[in-house]
């Protein structure tokens, strides 16, 4: 029989109460949905692309933002032609960046296993990270590096600041990535970087807003950066932070772009929907509107 729906589960949610009781909660409803468990982070493209096999035409990432990368990555291939399959999405990570910049109601699992089951998928962008795709925001420097780096405990005991650009900076006294910005027909431009982020979508770190204007259809990536300063214009950077789209800004840089490159003087660590990575040399592109998504 043809899987039209196949939920790809995290493993370690697969047993979780609440989880059982979506998928009863939609089964009971006369949906047709099967359940395929990844036996690691390697083996979901394997099951994707299995279940595509087998007839699926939607695809649910059962998971967190790492999940989702996962299955956007198997869905996305090469990126050469738009995805057969669409796919919905059962958030079950701690920040669910994604999921709540969609609008998704996170805290009611069975009413989001419903819409990823029955709602209208709408075509959005999917961003390119050199040659990995990715949906929500990839963010570097030193923030990513803490991610990546930081013992949990550690991350715990300093809280949800620890996942705001201002947290990380109070926290933590490391050096800028020195380097430059390459757009198409504009000169490079070139500077030292704490934090950068370059949204799809508007949320990272767990809800903060770090791409405001971000939309995931307008074929064009947020990139926001933040500037090495002086210890003197903390103040001022604070403040460019809560209007950090304000062409004004000193210490905050956001444009809106297509295709870009950023080249450092050294690896920056790079934090691509949950998924640390680790590059010289990152070039960001778009597929515009390559990917229907339900939410």
């Amino acid at each position: 029989m043809a899987e039209a729906i196949c939920l790809i589960l995290h493993r370690k949610s697969a047993n979780e109460p609440k989880v059982k009781q979506a998928v009863d909660f939609v089964q009971s409803k006369d949906i047709d949905l099967r359940v395929r468990i990844p036996w690691n982070k390697k083996d979901k493209a394997r099951v994707v692309k299995e279940a595509l096999a087998a007839g699926a035409k939607r695809i649910i990432a059962g998971g967190g933002d790492g999940t989702v990368n996962g299955v956007v990555a198997a869905l996305v291939g090469k990126g050469k032609k738009s995805p057969r399959a669409v796919m919905g999405i059962l958030p079950l990570g701690t920040a669910n960046d994604f999921a709540h910049g969609c609008g998704l109601p996170v805290e009611d699992l069975d009413r989001c296993l419903e819409i990823a089951c029955t709602a209208p998928a709408r075509q959005i962008d999917v961003g390119r990270l050199n040659s990995r795709p990715f949906l929500n925001v990839a963010s570097g420097g030193f923030g990513a590096e803490i991610t990546a780096t930081t013992p949990v405990d550690m991350k715990k005991a300093l809280g949800g600041g620890a996942y705001t650009i201002m947290g990380l900076i109070k926290a933590f006294d490391l050096q800028p990535y020195r380097g430059r910005l390459l757009v198409p027909g504009e000169e490079p431009r070139e500077g030292a970087m704490l934090v950068m982020a370059v949204g799809n979508n508007r949320l990272a770190g767990g809800g903060f807003e770090v791409a405001p204007k971000a939309r995931l259809d307008d074929g064009l990536l947020d990139l926001a950066i933040v500037l090495d300063h002086p210890a003197r214009e903390f103040g001022r950077l604070a403040s460019e932070l809560r209007h950090i789209d304000n062409p004004e800004n000193e210490y905050v840089f956001y444009r809106q772009l297509a295709e870009f490159e950023l080249e450092s003087e050294q690896p920056v660590h790079v934090n691509l929907d949950g998924e640390p990575i680790r590059k010289r040399h990152l070039r960001f592109s778009v597929l515009p509107k390559h990917l229907g998504v339900v939410f």
